[in-house]
């Protein structure tokens, strides 16, 4: 990103200060903390930054992998996009890890993060005695969630 538009960025924030606001809980004694990264909760830079950076991500993912099926036939989904999101979709284990190892290496090559604690699997599969496999970000595993309806698929969002 050239650094003109990072430091207009950088100036759009410069001065801020936030009390910090969990529940009961606040920051110590309700002071005001300096941002030390990220953008304002809600705030539209945020998917425009996303797209920004990612703008190149279905070369990592439009070929090589084969993808969720679709409602229509011969059509396979192997991410989708959204706002500032990222969704891998694979029918088999193996595929989604091997895109989840693809994700790491490109986000490392651009300098960016993927946030493993708001990552989770979803998978859905008909039967209820099967293994449930475990994937690994940054070799950490991720949080699943199992719904049950009739066809398997193994999706990540993060």
């Amino acid at each position: 990103m050239p650094t003109h538009l990072v430091n207009v960025i950088k100036q759009m924030y410069d001065g801020d200060e936030y009390v910090l606001i969990d529940g009961a809980k606040t920051t110590i004694t309700g002071n005001s903390t300096a941002p030390l990264r990220g953008v304002k909760q809600g705030c539209p830079l945020s998917p425009i930054l996303f797209s920004l950076f990612i703008n190149d991500v279905d070369d990592e993912f439009g070929t090589g992998f084969m993808g969720a099926v679709t409602g229509t036939e011969g059509l396979r989904v192997t991410h989708m996009l959204y706002a500032d999101d990222l969704t891998l979709t694979a029918n088999d284990p193996v595929q989604l890890q091997n895109m989840l190892r693809r994700l790491e290496a490109y986000a490392a090559r651009k300098g960016l993060t993927v946030n493993v604690q708001k990552s989770y699997i979803v998978i859905f599969n008909a039967y209820r005695n099967s293994a449930v496999p475990v994937f690994r970000l940054h070799i950490r595993s991720l949080k699943r969630e199992i719904l049950l309806p009739t066809w398997e698929c193994y999706l990540i969002s993060t």
